[in-house]
């Protein structure tokens, strides 16, 4: 490792001497963070390492707590040692200087605080850089973390035929031999501003291209990825960890630095992390889970799917111990690799790989197998799980521990019914139909409106109308609006495969609202013992606390609810380090596919309420959608599988969708939506 910034204290380094106003980036000092601040320093120790930065001096955190206002710094003397710097840097003031801030609390590991502090380019003369120095000064005030110590980097500004910004590791997958470049014409400025989208590039440590995004410069040559395929390198050796660079090349070639600072971690993913996102659980859990919520319903299904997994051979043992279900503030995501939402891409290396092939064999013949049964063993399955089902007396009747013993076996029992879902999901056609439990409970809600039977009575009445509300501890959404022309399907040509996955599907639901109302019947007990306040308070409590509870008859136990509802996952994301979200957009427009065939042309609406005869555009295959779903033209949606209950649907109503479509659609925009090839024509 070559030089390193240091953060010890200066008056150690400087033996009880002033501390100076300003320095040189060539000057030992000058990598002294609490004089210069951070991109200053960082300059500094990569100049000293043979980088190739600009050079210039720096207006210390000293200097800049002694400099008064623009009017002071403008009444200057000659002999003052800041105009005489600026006057040897700048020609008298024929060349134009970068002034730019250098925070004591910027470009750190944690925060890099982009974009907070100021920077002025294109400064000329001096009364342009005392306006410009003041500007930077007073951009230390009140940002998030208060008053900055605040440094001012001042250098010779460039030109550039090329600029933009150099990651040194590829940030969608964390692969330190892959390194993003976002460039365009010009100064980096550009990129960093968000003036301009550029070409988003991914080097091998080599220098070779390995994908791109957007027009390639003709200007951007072999050398020139070469030397930033090189810079990401060295960068990496001076700091010890890779690095987030601004750069340039000049118009005759040459290469330069302008930033690097390290990579914060909520930017990186966990290395040869596999890609995450709602997929196939989005129509299962459309909201936010609660604490309690999550787990009484995560842990079954991260089970039941490990189990199909292992029953199909699908993924190697080794990946049976990894975690196929993921929680993000209550947010449900799945692993959509091994699902084979995503297919991994083919690397030189798993091409020569004799393993995935033969286990993609062996995990065929173990399909094979099963397939031919598992229409009778689902079946055999559903018609326990009603049994069970029936037999349960009321929730009001059972005792405490008859209660927490109904949650304990509807996790089991969920166990099973996910595992189930799951592998029918493996042996079914992509285009299989099949009457769906959301057509049945739409045509069942629609007959008992007219049969005049109360709403809140109907789920009780009629438990297949539970396909169309997610699982909730408390009360429910209410019912969606339906048709009175909706008509009961008539179940021809169901493919058997299709039903027996709906089955699981529909018992998987009753399962869930059985373990629901057995936690807030004891949400109601612990109320009436005065040890939570209301009877919904149990859905912020874990599990372990509610036993706890049960057992111990403890009196005003706190419940702390979740300040905020966790926003919508992205349609393919990875984790970082720190748990925070890295959106991947890297498969953008390669999983697009047309999960219901026909065309149909609208305008683009993202509000359901008003779909009549319009393109609804939606983030996930929500199950309430299909009350409107007969009267779209039709729909497009970020995630989702042809294995939804929504795709089904909608090829049993002849309406075409879209599934993994991420480009942005806005209002009133009219297309036209080809549900056989997958794509969205733009026509106005």
């Amino acid at each position: 490792m070559s030089e390193q910034v240091t953060q010890r204290p200066t008056a150690d380094l400087i033996m009880g001497e002033p501390r100076p106003q300003l320095l040189r980036l060539d000057e030992p000092l000058a990598r002294t963070l609490d004089l210069t601040g951070a991109k200053a320093a960082n300059l500094a120790a990569s100049l000293v390492a043979g980088l190739p930065v600009i050079p210039g001096f720096v207006i210390t955190t000293q200097g800049t707590s002694l400099l008064g206002g623009a009017d002071e710094i403008r009444d200057l003397t000659p002999a003052d040692p800041l105009r005489t710097a600026w006057l040897a840097l700048s020609g008298d003031g024929s060349i134009p200087l970068a002034v730019r801030s250098s925070s004591v609390v910027e470009d750190s590991t944690t925060s890099s605080m982009a974009g907070q502090f100021v920077s002025v380019l294109h400064v000329t003369g001096w009364d342009a850089f005392a306006d410009a120095v003041a500007e930077v000064i007073a951009s230390s005030a009140n940002t998030e973390l208060g008053d900055a110590p605040m440094a001012v980097l001042v250098q010779p500004m460039a030109e550039a035929r090329l600029g933009g910004v150099l990651f040194g590791l590829d940030p969608l997958t964390g692969n330190r031999r892959r390194y993003l470049v976002s460039l365009t014409e010009g100064l980096p400025e550009q990129i960093v501003s968000g003036a301009v989208t550029g070409t988003t590039i991914v080097l091998s440590r080599h220098g070779r291209i390995r994908s791109v995004t957007g027009p390639l410069p003709a200007r951007l040559g072999v050398h020139d990825r070469r030397r930033l395929a090189k810079l990401a390198q060295r960068t990496r050796r001076v700091f010890g960890a890779p690095q987030d660079m601004e750069w340039l090349i000049e118009p005759g070639g040459t290469l330069r630095l302008l930033q690097s600072r390290p990579i914060t971690a909520s930017a990186v993913p966990v290395p040869h992390s596999h890609p995450l996102g709602p997929g196939p659980v989005a129509e299962t859990f459309p909201d936010a889970l609660r604490p309690l919520e999550r787990d009484l319903w995560e842990p079954p299904l991260e089970d039941g799917l490990r189990e199909a997994l292992r029953l199909s051979g699908a993924v190697s043992n080794r990946a049976l111990h990894e975690r196929f279900v993921v929680d993000v503030g209550g947010r449900v995501a799945v692993d959509l690799e091994a699902l084979g939402v995503v297919t991994p891409k083919r690397t030189f290396w798993r091409m020569l790989d004799p393993r995935p092939p033969y286990r993609h064999l062996k995990a065929a013949w173990r399909i094979g197998r099963l397939r031919v049964a598992f229409p009778a063993i689902a079946g055999d399955l559903a018609a326990e799980v009603d049994v069970l089902l029936g037999a349960m007396p009321s929730v009001c009747q059972l005792g405490d521990q008859q209660l927490l013993t109904v949650i304990d076996n509807a996790q089991r029992t969920l166990r099973g019914l996910h595992a189930h879902e799951v592998l029918a999901g493996f042996f079914l056609d992509q285009r299989a139909t099949a009457t769906t439990s959301a057509s049945v409970a739409l045509a069942t809600v629609t007959r008992a409106r007219l049969d005049g039977v109360p709403e809140e009575r109907i789920p009780a009445e009629y438990p297949v109308v539970l396909a169309l509300l997610p699982p909730r501890v408390g009360a429910s959404r209410p019912l969606p609006p339906t048709s009175p022309t909706v008509r009961m399907p008539s179940g021809e040509g169901d493919d058997p495969m299709a039903l027996a996955r709906e089955a699981m599907r529909l018992r998987v639901r009753w399962v869930q609202e059985l373990s629901a109302r057995a936690a807030l019947e004891l949400g109601r007990r612990l109320t009436e013992r005065g040890q939570i306040h209301y009877p919904e308070d149990i859905r912020e409590l874990r599990l372990t606390r509610l036993r706890e509870l049960v057992d111990s008859f403890d009196i005003g136990a706190r419940v702390v609810a979740e300040d905020h509802e966790a926003p919508p996952l992205p349609a393919v994301f990875r984790l970082a380090a720190d748990g925070s979200v890295v959106a991947d957009t890297s498969s953008n427009g390669d999983d697009v596919q047309g999960v219901s065939t026909g065309r149909g042309q609208g305008q683009v609406t993202h509000d359901a309420t008003h779909a009549s005869g319009a393109v609804l555009v939606v983030a996930a295959l929500d199950p309430s959608l299909a009350s409107v779903l007969p009267d779209v033209a039709a729909l497009v949606s970020e995630t989702g599988s042809p294995l939804s209950h929504l795709a089904i649907l909608a090829r049993e109503y002849r309406v075409p969708v879209i599934v993994g479509y991420r480009d942005p659609l806005e209002d009133g925009n009219v297309v036209i939506v080809d549900g056989s090839a997958g794509t969205v024509e733009v026509q106005s």
